[in-house]
């Protein structure tokens, strides 16, 4: 598979001899320095290389884009396959800082939401929500930062349905599991930039045992995209060492709801038998509980420490 880097350089290669002299000089910046074309804008490259903006956007055209947003948004899933967490903290630190903090994130989740809203249609989310509605049984896998997205998805996954395994290791269990897989067997892969290589490597085997995977990452070029069966893209805006999963987990939540749906009944079963299993194992706080189990042992007007009610620890 061709990496986006590779695709990039060979692009410029072969139309450098038919650029004119002021675009090789935008084709030269872009070979020495890609990583810094992402937080340019076309006129900051125009003035860094002495030409026009238009040179800029035919510049994009002459390398195949439909014009210098295409380029961007190529030039965006470059970097987030390449730059370092290193290399994302500086340049994030280098931006234009308008606002707290708080404020500024605040702002990207809202960017990223507004895209989701925008890029993820009903009819999609009801497609991929029935391919996992009809599996057997489905594997949740997510390594590294996207372990986090698993194991939140894979959770409530477990409430609605069952037979849901969660993998966040690359655990011997999930390949055992898909050597004697029959054909209702489901992955359902989540994987960003920068694309853990373990991740690529499960969907390889799950390729070998003829196991059907559902992909979920941030651009046609990423590997998880184009290893899966099925897949979800969803853009992640924002260049930091932080990964901003928001959104990720709005959509993650929604696809439960929408799975959910699909037999109302059977998750009312399910969530029923869920809450009544926690409740015998008192698995979750409440006051009532914790009035009844503790004694306030008092230090003078101060309340010093709890502690179990005799004949109940």
């Amino acid at each position: 598979m061709k990496s986006a880097k590779k695709d990039l350089f060979e692009r410029i290669i072969k139309t450098y001899p038919t650029l004119s002299p002021k675009k090789r000089r935008v084709a030269d910046l872009v070979m020495r320095d890609y990583k810094k074309i992402f937080l340019m804008t076309a006129r900051e490259i125009a003035t860094e290389c002495g030409v026009s903006e238009p040179t800029i956007i035919r510049f994009a055209v002459d390398l195949g884009f439909s014009g210098y947003a295409e380029f961007l948004q190529f030039m965006k899933g470059l970097l987030h396959t390449e730059l370092t967490s290193t290399e994302r903290f500086a340049r994030a630190s280098k931006k234009e800082k308008a606002g707290t903090t708080i404020q500024r994130y605040c702002q990207n989740a809202i960017r990223n939401l507004e895209n989701l809203s925008r890029s993820i249609s009903d009819t999609e989310l009801k497609r991929i929500a029935r391919t996992v509605f009809k599996a057997g049984t489905v594997g949740v896998v997510g390594y590294r930062a996207s372990a986090t997205l698993a194991y939140h998805f894979g959770y409530l996954l477990k409430k609605i349905r069952k037979n849901v395994f969660i993998d966040t290791n690359l655990s011997w269990e999930l390949t055992d599991m898909m050597n004697e897989a029959d054909k209702s067997m489901l992955l359902f892969v989540i994987g960003f930039p920068r694309y853990p290589r373990r991740t690529i490597e499960i969907l390889q085997y799950a390729k070998k045992c003829k196991v059907k995977t559902i992909g979920l990452s941030d651009n046609p070029k990423s590997p998880i995209v184009n290893l899966a069966d099925e897949y979800v893209i969803v853009d992640i805006e924002g260049v930091s060492f932080i990964d901003p999963f928001a959104h990720i987990i709005v959509l993650l939540g929604a696809l439960v709801h929408e799975i959910a749906f699909l037999d109302n009944q059977e998750a009312m079963d399910r969530l029923s038998r869920f809450d009544e299993g926690v409740k015998r194992t008192n698995e979750f706080y409440s006051v009532e509980a914790s009035e009844e189990n503790l004694e306030y042992r008092f230090d003078g007007p101060y309340v010093t420490s709890l502690w179990p009610r005799k004949g109940t620890a």
